[in-house]
């Protein structure tokens, strides 16, 4: 056995050296172990949420596919409740059938060009896509139970529900919903044509609650002095049994109803009309107080209907009460269209942003559809 006394100077420090050395070794390789084994937290961590979305997946595939043989055409024609099929899409089943029959004249050609990436496409039949397609317009639920619904995926719904609006609309525009002087004429009710004998059409604005758009400058664009919020503002026209004659596109809230006339096409329609006989000169065009149009329709010929402005000193004559009464008590039924059109909650409730690219075509069908229904006015 040695002592301190025995080692010399250069084998301490050689000693010391060895002990440093040691300590930084034994240090590095704990930081290399401690990397090592947060890396493998990471890579375990991963793992568990990899896996736990694929068991989400799987119980959602589950869901779907104990949901997709109650959600059908034939389940819900079979149903014993006959308000059942009503309640989903607003029409009862033949009604349902009727527009089906008109949108595929051919059931076993599809007319709608998926792109390959729809793999949801394929399960459905036409009629369930039209199905689908009319719920979301109805009653607006989201893409994601819609999906689970179908047995689809959420973004596969959204993306037929996309497809078929914009088929719809072509095929729905592709009708000429204004009919000639006379038929309007022959179905006028009594009422109505012993007040307004010459009035083919009557006219009113409408809005539909937007949500608000991020730009300051978009939302300044929308927004509606009238209803206080960001709004779409569109044109629409009735016959005088209460049918959709005329739809313009939607513009933004803030537009008058004068250059929303204008803009929206209404002039161009009309002088259409006159020139393919369908209307005549004479006729009459029906409005509210705000359209300020009168030289523009006189302009093509035709007679505007507007109730009489209350005098700015003084009050109406009671021939000017009682003009002003039967244009009410005519204009309710615009009033009453619209609301109809928007029976279909897609566009009674706030649309969303992501829906604003086919809102013009969401619109259209939505004023469409409701000439699938009976007459507004039976009389």
């Amino acid at each position: 056995m040695f002592t301190f006394s025995e080692i010399s100077p250069l084998d301490m420090l050689a000693l010391l050296a060895e002990n440093e050395h040691l300590k930084q070794k034994l240090k590095t390789e704990t930081e290399n172990f401690n990397q090592k084994l947060a890396q493998q937290v990471l890579v375990n961590e991963n793992l568990r949420r990899q896996n736990s979305l694929l068991s989400e997946s799987i119980e959602e595939k589950k869901h779907c596919a104990k949901t997709y043989s109650e959600m059908t055409v034939d389940a819900l024609k079979e149903n014993k409740d006959t308000g059942t099929f009503k309640y989903y899409t607003g029409f009862c089943y033949d009604q349902f059938l009727s527009i089906f029959t008109f949108l595929v004249p051919n059931p076993a050609e599809c007319p709608i060009q998926f792109p390959r990436t729809i793999t949801s496409a394929m399960k459905l039949t036409l009629k369930n896509q039209l199905l689908m397609t009319l719920i979301k317009l109805r009653l607006n639920f989201q893409f994601k139970h819609l999906g689970n619904l179908f047995g689809i995926s959420s973004q596969d719904a959204g993306a037929i529900f996309r497809q078929w609006i914009n088929y719809m609309y072509f095929r729905f525009g592709s009708v000429s919903i204004w009919p000639d002087s006379e038929t309007i004429i022959s179905h006028m009710p009594p009422k109505y044509k012993e007040d307004f004998p010459t009035a083919m059409v009557i006219l009113d604005g409408t809005e539909l609650k937007l949500e608000k758009p991020s730009s300051l400058r978009s939302q300044s664009q929308v927004y509606s002095d009238y209803k206080s919020c960001t709004t779409l503002k569109g044109l629409v026209g009735i016959d005088p049994r209460g049918s959709f004659i005329f739809i313009s596109t939607l513009f933004s809230g803030s537009i008058s109803d004068k250059e929303i006339s204008m803009q929206g096409g209404l002039y161009n329609v009309l002088q259409q009309l006159l020139d393919a006989g369908r209307l005549k000169a004479g006729d009459g065009v029906m409005v509210d107080k705000g359209f300020l149009i009168k030289e523009e329709i006189e302009n093509l010929g035709l007679k505007l209907f507007i109730p009489p402005f209350a005098p700015g000193v003084g009050q109406m004559s009671p021939a000017e009460v009682s003009l002003t009464k039967k244009f009410a008590k005519h204009r309710v039924h615009v009033e009453r269209a619209i609301s109809r059109a928007k029976k279909f909650k897609i566009v009674d409730n706030r649309i969303e942003i992501s829906l604003f690219p086919s809102i013009n075509q969401i619109w259209f069908c939505c004023c469409f559809l409701t000439g699938f229904m009976p007459f507004l006015i039976n009389d």
